[in-house]
């Protein structure tokens, strides 16, 4: 008898929890603009995508994974099925102009202002195929798009993450990229 009512006690919260979700998030109100494409939002994209014709999808893989490795990447995840690969690197943070201004700001109010100490810098390389005009894969023809991005951590071990968008950052990458798959066709 007393599991049944311990059955039927957690089917009622269980069933409470639900109802109350369901109230909360009828509440919520979503910005219209939220999935709007900004000239902003499609500056980055052109950014970090490029196209490649006449290579494979699988030697394109290989050249961006080999290239990530070239710069200090670790590669964390690698599914080749779906064109995706994720890296990441760690690195110093520390700036010699914001420990000045941190040194600055502690002498003329006696409080500490947190400076970065490290980093996490990611890239996710995703490989799609171009779509012809009536749906269809064209063989061959890829986008490579890159996104980077970096975590910072402070001192007060606060974090901070940012996409990063510099333009240099995606022509070196992408020209080694280049080269890359030229000595993957050369089978150099």
């Amino acid at each position: 008898m007393n599991s049944r009512i311990t059955q039927q006690g957690s089917k009622v919260k269980s069933l409470s929890t639900l109802l109350i979700t369901l109230l909360l998030t009828g509440c919520v109100a979503i910005p219209p603009d939220i999935f709007v494409a900004t000239p902003q939002l499609l500056q980055q994209r052109q950014l970090e995508t490029r196209r490649y014709d006449g290579i494979t999808e699988a030697d394109l893989i290989t050249a961006g994974a080999n290239v990530l490795q070239d710069l200090g990447f670790n590669l964390e995840n690698s599914e080749t099925k779906l064109g995706v690969i994720t890296a990441s690197k760690e690195r110093d943070a520390i700036q010699g102009g914001e420990i000045a201004a941190a040194i600055v700001f502690a002498v003329l109010t006696g409080a500490v202002m947190p400076t970065s100490r490290d980093q996490t810098i990611r890239v996710a390389l995703v490989i799609r195929p171009v779509i012809d005009s009536n749906g269809n894969a064209m063989t061959d023809k890829y986008f490579v798009r890159a996104t980077f991005q970096r975590l910072v951590r402070r001192t007060d071990n606060s974090v901070f993450g940012e996409t990063l968008s510099d333009p240099q950052l995606y022509q070196d990458f992408f020209e080694k990229v280049s080269k890359s798959i030229f000595l993957e066709a050369q089978k150099i």
